[in-house]
C-alpha cells in the first residue's frame, strides 16, 4: 500500500524481499511493538517455540508464516519476582528521606527516656513505700512528677513518629510523581497500567 492505494499484492515473503515501502512498514512496526501482537496471551513456556500463523492472501491464496518468538523482540517483558528477606535496604532508604534519620534518632532517644522513666517511677514507689522518713504526700507527688515527665516523652515520641512518617512519605511520593511525569513514552508503552 502506498498513499492509500494497493500497489502490489503478493505473499508476505515476496513483498518483504521486493517492495521497499512494505519493508519500511514492517521494520517500523517491529521497532515499536515487537515481533508479534502481544494482545494475545502467550504462555512463557511457548516463548521459545515456533508459532504458525495462517493468513488469506489478497487473491484468495492461503499461506503460512512461521515466527520464532524471541524475548528480545517483545515489548513487554515478564516481570521477575524474587523471594526471601528484603534486608535493611528499604528501611534505610525510607529513613534517609528528608531528615528521617534525625527524626528516628529522636524517636529512639525519647522512647529510651520514656522506658527509663517508667522504671524509675516503679523503683521509686517500690523502694520508698515502706520508708518511714518519706511522707505519703512526697511519695505520691514524686511518683506523679516522674509520670508526667514520662508522659511528655511518650507524647514527644508519638509526634516525632508522625512527623517522620508524613515528611518521609511526602518526599517519596513527590520523587515518585516527578519520575513518573518525566518518564519517556517508551516507559508507558512497555509497562502495564496496573504496574504503574
Amino acid at each position: 500500500m502506498s498513499d492509500g492505494e494497493v500497489i502490489r499484492s503478493a505473499p508476505y515473503q515476496d513483498l518483504l524481499a521486493d517492495c521497499e515501502e512494505f519493508k519500511n512498514l514492517v521494520t517500523a512496526h517491529k521497532d515499536t511493538t515487537g515481533a508479534l501482537d502481544l494482545s494475545n496471551n502467550i504462555p512463557t513456556q511457548r516463548s521459545k517455540e515456533v508459532s504458525i500463523k495462517e493468513t488469506d492472501g489478497i487473491h484468495g491464496s492461503r499461506y503460512t508464516e512461521s515466527v520464532k518468538l524471541s524475548p528480545a523482540d517483545q515489548l513487554i517483558k515478564k516481570e521477575e519476582r524474587e523471594t526471601g528477606d528484603v534486608g535493611v535496604k528499604p528501611y534505610m532508604l525510607y529513613l534517609r528521606q528528608n531528615k528521617g534519620l534525625l527524626y528516628f534518632s529522636f524517636c529512639v532517644i525519647f522512647h529510651i527516656i520514656f522506658v527509663a522513666g517508667q522504671i524509675s517511677q516503679n523503683s521509686w514507689m517500690a523502694a520508698n513505700v515502706q520508708n518511714p522518713h518519706i511522707s505519703t504526700q512526697k511519695l505520691i507527688s514524686v511518683y506523679i512528677i516522674i509520670g508526667v515527665c514520662t508522659m511528655f516523652f511518650m507524647l514527644s515520641r508519638s509526634l516525632v513518629v508522625v512527623v517522620l512518617g508524613i515528611r518521609t512519605s511526602r518526599s517519596l511520593f513527590s520523587q515518585l510523581l516527578n519520575s513518573l511525569f518525566h518518564a519517556p513514552m517508551s516507559f508507558f508503552d512497555s509497562t502495564p497500567v496496573g504496574r504503574v
